[in-house]
């Protein structure tokens, strides 16, 4: 999984990926909405405009703005759909810790 949420370590430049703009969006019926939390959507899109083909990507934003950003991109198909659930519901979920303000809860 490591198309999941890179970190730059000086390894990739991040300005090469812009961000989408919500005007870009709207030509995206997104397939899942998965929530809000701490001010932000998590949604998952189809995009076959990339260099990658049709691909999956969980997308997050705030949710008043208008700028949205992949954090992960499967491909597009059964077993990258269930890889995008489970990233998209990762995000989400640590987006609830944040907007809880707690740690973590122990097991």
């Amino acid at each position: 999984m490591t198309n999941i949420i890179r970190p730059n370590f000086g390894g990739r430049d991040r300005e090469a990926e812009p961000a989408m703009a919500a005007d870009a969006l709207e030509a995206y019926e997104p397939l899942h909405v998965y929530g809000t939390a701490a001010g932000y959507l998590v949604a998952l899109l189809e995009d076959a405009s990339g260099p990658e083909g049709r691909c999956l990507k969980v997308v997050i934003g705030a949710v008043g703005g208008n700028v949205f950003e992949a954090v992960a991109v499967m491909p597009a198909t059964d077993e990258g759909r269930v890889d995008a659930d489970m990233a998209a519901m990762a995000v989400l979920r640590a987006l609830e810790v944040v907007e809880q303000g707690s740690g973590p809860a122990t097991a």
